[in-house]
């Protein structure tokens, strides 16, 4: 009985020993490098909506890219451009919860405001020599209005350096009504190295939209002819794509795209239309019709690139804008359009009377 008491004794004092001793502390659990992706993520996706929406709500975005994010990568992986319908319907789903969060957050903005009314042809030319206009179709076109767009595309040449509008062969005077289209650019051939410049002279006379539209355009051939691009309908997933073009690598617009849109693109072309897209990213956009998509923001940048002084500050808007001295040539366009406007390179331009009149509160 006394080894049984003795034994007892041992056990409970034994018991009682291991009692007293400290408990370990688990170590901390570290972030996987794939929650840190997500993070990133989804702090680029949100834009100015990070620092206001609630942890639960953030949460829920989270929880969508994780689902999203394996996708996208087996599909890179595998060299496939389109997405399938199980990442297209997660990416809608995540895309309303930014829109959602943006009209409660940051408000809604109202709509777009484009109209696209219907354009008439008034006369279009063949351009030979560089510069010189031959007329191709006079419809709707009589008697001294030649003269009138001979002054037109006068105006045009005296902007651009000599030889920049050699890839145009066609310019065409058409109307879609005042304060409507000023100008657009259209490649005439499947390669892109033939284009066409139209103009509407119903809008033509306000200087400072002129200059500006036609800086903004001129850019569009600069970057989507067939030395920058790939016009196909075989899309790849190393650079910049849209439908029917594939962006060359080393291009202005892929390095634009590498730069400044990868976090953002399947997030834009979820709702293309909408304007809580740049509510959410107003500090990454010169205007808010940069934030229609890469192209048009590399077009916007562009502008102010030529017209801008240069500018040091950290905001995305003005980073893109410096991306455009890292080419020289770019640089050396800018020096000859500054000197055709009879600025220096360090002289703001600005007309009154000019489209860009919020940007330039901005600045």
């Amino acid at each position: 009985m006394r080894r049984h008491f003795l034994a007892l004794c041992l056990l409970l004092a034994l018991l009682g020993a291991g009692c007293t001793q400290p408990v370990p502390t688990p170590e901390p659990a570290q972030p996987s490098a794939l929650g840190e992706e997500l993070g990133r993520l989804a702090d680029a996706q949100l834009g100015l909506l990070s620092d206001v929406i609630t942890a639960e709500e953030r949460g829920r975005a989270l929880l969508l890219l994780e689902q999203l994010e394996p996708l996208r990568r087996a599909r890179l992986e595998a060299g496939r451009w389109e997405k399938s319908a199980q990442e297209e319907q997660l990416l809608r789903r995540l895309n309303r919860l930014y829109e959602r969060w943006t009209t409660r957050y940051l408000g809604d903005g109202g709509p777009w405001g484009y109209s696209s009314p219907p354009e008439r042809v008034l006369a279009g030319y063949r351009v030979v020599e560089g510069s010189a206009l031959r007329p191709a179709d006079m419809a709707g076109r009589r008697g001294t209005d030649q003269e009138a767009d001979a002054d037109l595309w006068a105006r045009i040449v005296a902007l651009l350096p000599d030889g920049d509008l050699e890839r145009f062969t066609r310019f065409t005077v058409f109307t879609d009504g005042p304060e409507e289209m000023l100008a657009y650019v259209m490649a005439l051939d499947s390669s892109g190295s033939r284009w066409e410049l139209a103009v509407d002279p119903a809008d033509a006379e306000d200087e400072g939209w002129f200059t500006e539209t036609l800086l903004h355009e001129y850019c569009h051939a600069l970057t989507l002819n067939d030395s920058q691009v790939v016009y196909t309908h075989r899309q790849t997933v190393d650079t910049y794509n849209e439908a029917g073009m594939v962006a060359r690598s080393g291009s202005y617009l892929d390095d634009f795209y590498q730069e400044f849109w990868t976090d953002l693109l399947d997030d834009r072309l979820a709702n293309p239309n909408s304007y809580g897209f740049f509510l959410r990213h107003e500090e990454d956009f010169v205007t808010a019709y940069a934030s229609t998509d890469p192209s048009e923001d590399i077009a916007e940048s562009f502008t102010y690139f030529l017209l801008w002084p240069p500018l040091e500050g950290d905001a995305v808007w003005e980073q893109k804008l410096r991306f455009f001295y890292d080419y020289p040539e770019l640089t050396q366009f800018r020096d000859q359009v500054r000197a055709h406007l009879g600025l220096d390179a360090e002289e703001p331009w600005k007309q009154t009377d000019s489209i860009s009149e919020a940007a330039w509160n901005r600045y």
